[in-house]
């Protein structure tokens, strides 16, 4: 597993949210919530693939601003329609020396 900087831990406040793409190609996102725990999931919606990294951020959830489709982001699952069948990728996120870092294969 190697890990790449997302950004300096100054660029994440609390209610915040960053875009990249990994070396390997993956489309994720970073967010740092309410209470500064970062968290980094897969941005695209297992529904119809809209960008979640600019959905609306609610507590631990990231709201998908194509068809409202809610993901738990300690979890995963699907929150409310979907719960059953759809689950959100998560990534190992790691904050150290002052900079961002996600895991990645």
């Amino acid at each position: 597993m190697a890990w790449t900087t997302i950004c300096r831990s100054e660029e994440m406040p609390a209610g915040s949210i960053k875009r990249k793409r990994l070396p390997n190609g993956d489309p994720i996102a970073v967010a740092r919530l309410k209470d500064e725990r970062l968290v980094a999931f897969h941005n695209e919606c297992p529904h119809f693939k809209g960008p979640l990294g600019v959905g609306s951020l609610r507590d631990a959830t990231i709201i998908c601003p194509w068809h409202f489709f809610r993901f738990d982001l300690i979890t995963g699952k699907a929150v409310g329609v979907g719960e059953s069948i759809m689950k959100l990728k998560l990534y190992d996120v790691r904050e150290e020396n002052g900079e961002v870092a996600v895991a990645f294969n």
